[in-house]
């Protein structure tokens, strides 16, 4: 009955964010206009299920499949696509649920992260119901993966991780650059099932590594390498402090007190350093593997979205998803493990932070209403 119950609240708040997009007359414009959508209506299903967006320069096989069925019916094809991308994160909520995680270990930890995939700060609603942006939550769901509990798992279940592992990678860039920490896991636990995991996590990233050379490399022109100094000032705003307090309270803090560009460049240096050291403090007195593994994935990410994203400016929106997630589940880990009492309560209001401000932007404050809408 609570499993029941639990999981029709949850279905219940994801319908309420945004109920038109549920009903069939209702439509948001852009993903008739998306290359896949057109690609398929054009194509057979062989060709636009291996299609590649020359643009993007990676495989996204779920936005394929979506777009292929979505052409079967025209008049309903945002109707398909908000369905196709509910799929996945109901898939990831039953995983956490029901999976032996090592970090999420007891139901109270497993309603937690939950609750941090479907509404924390980081889930803005630029990658809300749309495959387009799914690759987004198959990044979160590979980077869930690494933690999977292997002692007593039979075979047939272990055959359903790796194709996960596999899946997900061919679905989503970010599930593919994961590959490396699988192998850092190898190294750490030295068991034949993480070896075997991380030779499956390198079929995805051979196969967008071999697309990445004959698309970008070959085909574009378009720089997507790009920096400027202003980008640390977001990337400090976008990962490190709109995970826990949301938009609203720093943009009022930031509008009363109007601070100048160049002061909040310093103030990133210094929000970037705090950070750094308390990682450093809790790796020091805690040695954790689990902690280094999220470290791990969090700085990958980081680097990825900091020098991959399409502005010299921005890593905001959608490139912030899977590292304020991951953030936020480092400071679980931390919570967990964090034997002095201060620091654990300082862990526990960070929790209760994002998960209060994510619950009110989660549709009324929402940073990016206009993303919500539908037309009709």
């Amino acid at each position: 009955m609570f499993i029941f119950l639990f999981f029709l609240i949850l279905i219940s708040l994801i319908i309420y964010r945004a109920p038109c997009l549920f009903t069939a007359n209702s439509f948001r414009s852009f993903f008739n206009e998306t290359a896949f959508y057109v690609f398929s209506s054009k194509n057979n299903f062989l060709d636009s299920i291996f299609y590649v967006y020359p643009y993007a320069s990676y495989f996204e096989l779920w936005t394929n499949i979506s777009g292929k069925f979505a052409s079967f019916f025209p008049n309903y094809s945002s109707l398909v696509d908000v369905y196709f991308a509910l799929i996945i994160k109901l898939i990831i909520f039953l995983y956490i649920f029901y999976s032996n995680s090592t970090l999420f270990y007891n139901v109270k930890y497993k309603i937690l992260a939950i609750c941090l995939i479907l509404f924390s700060p980081p889930m803005t609603p630029e990658v809300w119901l749309t495959t387009i942006h799914s690759k987004s939550y198959f990044g979160i769901f590979t980077f869930i993966l690494l933690f999977q509990n292997f002692d007593n798992l039979n075979t047939f279940k272990k055959s359903i991780y790796r194709f996960f592992i596999v899946f997900n990678g061919l679905c989503s860039i970010y599930s593919t650059i994961l590959s490396p920490i699988f192998f850092l896991k190898y190294l750490f636990e030295k068991k034949r099932d993480d070896l075997v995991n991380f030779l499956f996590s390198l079929i995805p990233l051979i196969i967008n590594i071999i697309i990445f050379i004959k698309y970008a490399l070959l085909q574009s022109s378009t720089n997507r390498f790009l920096f400027d100094w202003s980008k640390i000032e977001n990337f400090a705003y976008n990962i490190l402090i709109r995970p826990i307090f949301g938009s609203t309270i720093p943009k009022f803090i930031h509008n009363k007190l109007s601070i100048e560009t160049g002061s909040l460049i310093i103030i990133a240096f210094f929000i970037i350093f705090i950070f750094l050291i308390s990682i450093l403090r809790n790796l020091y007195f805690n040695r954790d593997r689990a902690s280094l593994l999220i470290i791990s994935s969090f700085f990958l990410h980081s680097i990825f979205i900091f020098f991959g994203s399409l502005y010299s400016d921005f890593v905001g929106g959608r490139y912030a998803v899977i590292p304020g997630i991951i953030l936020l589940t480092l400071f679980i880990r931390f919570f967990q493990i964090e034997q002095n009492n201060l620091f654990k309560y300082v862990l526990a209001f960070i929790i209760f932070s994002s998960l209060s401000v994510g619950l009110v932007e989660f549709k009324y404050l929402t940073p990016l209403p206009e993303l919500l809408k539908c037309r009709i």
